[in-house]
């Protein structure tokens, strides 16, 4: 815990002598931020005004039990929240410890008390106490970043839309820039998302798309990403390959870029949900978020999906070099049919001499 930090303790218990034991140890050992009550029923008036980080309760009281103040407290506690309960009593039988540890205690000490060992509980509930309090803070931060950016990007998007053609050089800018800070990366994201946005755009005119449809499609696959502004720093700036459980939270990323940029009847914004939804599908069902197989992935998304890893493939990483042209066209024809949709990655090798024409201006 830092030292900056001055935790609250609240104290309930109707024996002054214990009461008075206890603000003693307690102040001899740092924690200065006490209040005690010996009367079980100011319990909630005092937690309500003080919000203690801690509370240290008996259990056998006259007028109100401690299980009735576990009650009343946990009522008044947010579901997310963390209160810890430091429950300290002379009844040892199994069912009162289960009750209280059922009802919303954090730890159990029989009384008489060793001194040290109520310190040592005292101590770890409040770097528990500590640590929940920072996830928290670090949650309202990201939660009010996502808002900033989600409205930078709408805005960008409702003026992209509603632009004379002259303008959409600059606004397509701005688009770049909001879906670089969501992955808060230097000019390698900029390539990335550049490159393989083209390679998008390369892929729906060999399907038939018009310039126009296709330079949608390019303009929208440049958000393919932009979930990433609700991954948390310390697992979107990795310098390395994330654990399983990082993963599964960087996945997400899918599923927030859709829920960033749906909602829209614009065409613009309804693709570019799609295709950060759907980018990382597979034909055989194995992606993600959904599991989608086939055509039930939008067509948008079958092309992000191929460039996407094409670009992936054939470009240095954090954690390994980029494979050889020969080695990423292999893995790219073994994916046929299980990762890509085996038309579309056709049309991807026929128009390979202008993709690679592409990444040489770009790479």
């Amino acid at each position: 815990m830092t030292s900056e930090w001055d935790p609250t303790i609240l104290i309930v218990d109707d024996e002054p002598a214990n009461v008075q034991l206890l603000e003693r140890l307690l102040a001899g050992s740092g924690y200065h931020r006490t209040r005690s009550t010996t009367d079980p029923r100011e319990a909630e008036a005092l937690f309500e005004r003080f919000e203690p980080d801690l509370v240290m309760l008996d259990l056998h009281m006259p007028d109100l039990d401690g299980h009735a103040v576990i009650a009343q407290l946990s009522a008044m506690t947010a579901p997310n929240d963390y209160l810890p309960i430091l429950v300290l009593t002379a009844d040892v039988t199994p069912e009162s410890k289960r009750r209280a540890l059922v009802g919303g205690a954090k730890d159990f000490l029989t009384k008489p008390f060793d001194t040290s060992e109520v310190l040592a509980r005292v101590a770890n509930l409040l770097e528990t106490r500590f640590l929940h309090l920072q996830l928290r803070r670090h949650r309202d931060s990201l939660e009010e970043k996502v808002r900033e950016r989600t409205d930078e990007l709408w805005n960008t998007i409702i003026q992209l839309e509603g632009a004379q053609k002259g303008l959409r050089l600059a606004q397509e800018e701005t688009i770049t820039s909001l879906s670089l800070a969501a992955e808060f990366r230097d000019e390698e994201t900029s390539r990335h998302i550049e490159q393989m946005s083209r390679y998008c755009a390369i892929i729906a005119m060999a399907m038939g798309y018009d310039d126009a449809h296709s330079e949608i499609v390019r303009i929208a696959a440049k958000m393919h990403d932009v979930g990433k502004i609700g991954i948390p720093d310390s697992i979107l700036l990795k310098p390395g390959r994330l654990t399983p459980d990082e993963f599964e939270i960087m996945k997400g990323h899918a599923q927030i870029g859709h829920d960033i940029l749906g909602g829209s009847t614009s065409e613009l914004a309804t693709m570019a949900a799609a295709i950060a939804w759907t980018h990382h599908e597979k034909v055989d069902g194995s992606g993600y978020p959904r599991g989608l197989m086939a055509e039930d992935i939008t067509v948008e998304g079958r092309i992000a999906a191929i460039a996407d890893v094409f670009d992936a493939l054939s470009t240095d990483r954090v954690y390994r070099k980029a494979f050889s042209l020969p080695e990423a066209l292999d893995i790219m024809r073994e994916g046929r049919g299980v990762h890509f949709d085996g038309e579309i990655l056709d049309l991807f090798f026929e128009r390979l001499d202008e993709i690679l024409a592409m990444k040489e201006t770009f790479g």
